[in-house]
């Protein structure tokens, strides 16, 4: 069952059923989703449609399968010696018959014939004013896709559309398990993050719990070695990337933390800018800074932005050695329950809270409608005050700053009263404030005063 991507399906859906050219880039990592969406697009076309996947193996051999998929599609039997012959015959058809073409994973081809590239920039400014071709280059190196269309590049303004496929937030990732409660489907999304292979493995029909178990927590479940292996394969090609993970994964999200647990060994050098800008890149960490100083080094700090990712390094990782001598349900008992009720889970609703006030801003839940949202830092020198705030929307009559509390009781005017006060007294340049309860509010709250969610808000967006 194909689950989300809406959007992407719909503008891909509309390229692909016109009858002009297209030229189309669809980029995101491992495991994203983007052969599922291309392949939902092209089910029901009537046309002619070839999807290759090229493979990290030998020139030739991509050839041959290139040629044997051409052959199989079009019930023909030629032989083609290069991907030019190939791909010019292809656009050659493509001017009296719609063909849509599906290069998948192209890095992979690129890797072993880089001048590929300027064939298809030649083929695409040939045949973009009189033929049917839709063309699609996909690929999971995201920054070599980016390049495809980066001002040095041979096909940079040849793409007629480009689509970035990112991991689901938490609202389209709960679609994979809809029948669990909202607590439930914090919990999942809090381990298991948005990225959807990660997510179609969940088994809705056991517990919350016992997925998260049998899913990662269990020495060589299939989770836990795709972890390892994308840190195998993508991280441990870049230098101490791994000692950065770790590091963050430790709590420690400072910039200067992390400079200084990586420079602390003087015997090997290190660039701490460049590890931290490839793991951007590949989209396990994201950089945070508050949205009223951006260019302030010092306010930066850095966090995973793939949860899967994090919760391996918070717990598996660091723990590695009693997770091969101990039963799974001991692990979840000795190193990870309490911490992860107590810490990790409130941590991550403040991330969900974020994602759940961009989507309901989307949906005009929220007025006036904010432009901007992240951290807040406050200074006073003089008042010796010194504060960041987590979750802060600027909209255009100013700032409105959110706390969120993951509580179990409901949040009382009491302890809205004590957080106003701390709020106000810092001085903080704020004009409203707003607060978002996993249980809700006691009936005495004034609801005019407040902006105010709970968790039975995040799930009611549709």
């Amino acid at each position: 069952m194909f689950i989300g991507r809406d959007n992407e399906l719909k503008g891909l859906s509309e390229k692909l059923n016109n009858d002009r050219f297209e030229s189309i880039l669809i980029y995101g990592r491992r495991r994203i989703g983007k052969t599922e969406l291309i392949k939902e697009a092209i089910k029901n076309l009537n046309c002619v449609s070839i999807y290759f996947e090229c493979k990290l193996s030998l020139l030739n051999e991509n050839l041959i399968d290139f040629n044997n998929e051409v052959n199989r599609v079009l019930n023909c039997d030629f032989r083609f010696d290069s991907f030019k012959k190939i791909l010019k015959f292809l656009f050659d058809y493509s001017r009296k018959e719609k063909i849509v073409l599906v290069i998948d994973e192209f890095p992979y081809l690129l890797q072993s014939k880089a001048l590929i590239i300027s064939d298809i920039r030649d083929l695409i400014d040939e045949y973009c004013m009189n033929s049917k071709m839709k063309i699609i280059l996909s690929g999971s190196l995201v920054q070599v896709m980016k390049n495809l269309n980066d001002s040095s590049s041979e096909t940079y303004g040849r793409f007629t559309s480009i689509i970035p496929l990112t991991a689901f937030d938490y609202f389209d990732s709960s679609k994979f398990y809809d029948n669990y409660s909202d607590e439930e489907k914090i919990l999942m999304y809090s381990v298991f993050g948005g990225v959807a292979f990660f997510n179609s493995l969940i088994d809705s029909s056991l517990t919350a719990l016992d997925n998260i178990k049998k899913l990662i927590l269990n020495k060589n479940s299939i989770l836990q070695l795709e972890v390892e292996n994308m840190v195998i394969s993508e991280v441990s090609k870049i230098s101490l990337a791994n000692s950065a993970l770790n590091i963050i994964g430790e709590g420690n999200t400072k910039y200067s933390d992390i400079v200084n647990r990586l420079t602390s060994n003087k015997s090997e050098k290190v660039n701490p800018d460049y590890i931290l800008k490839k793991l951007i890149d590949l989209e396990i960490i994201e950089k945070v800074y508050p949205i009223n100083e951006k260019n302030n080094k010092k306010r930066t700090f850095y966090r995973f932005k793939d949860n899967l990712m994090e919760f391996y390094y918070r717990y598996i990782y660091r723990y590695k050695n009693a997770n091969s001598y101990l039963t799974v349900d001991d692990f979840y008992d000795e190193f990870v329950k309490e911490d992860l009720l107590s810490k990790y889970l409130p941590l991550k609703f403040e991330n969900i809270s974020k994602e759940f006030l961009i989507r309901a801003n989307q949906k005009h839940k929220i007025s006036p409608l904010f432009y901007d949202i992240g951290t807040y830092f406050f200074n006073d020198s003089k008042l010796k005050i010194n504060r960041q705030f987590d979750l802060v929307t600027e909209d255009k009559n100013g700032y409105i700053a959110y706390e969120c509390k993951f509580k179990d009781k409901p949040l009382s005017k009491k302890i809205i009263n004590e957080e106003e006060y701390q709020i106000i007294s810092s001085g903080l340049n704020v004009y409203k404030l707003g607060f978002i309860s996993k249980s809700g509010f006691e009936k005495n709250i004034d609801q005019d005063r407040y902006n105010l969610f709970s968790l039975n808000d995040f799930y009611k967006l549709d």
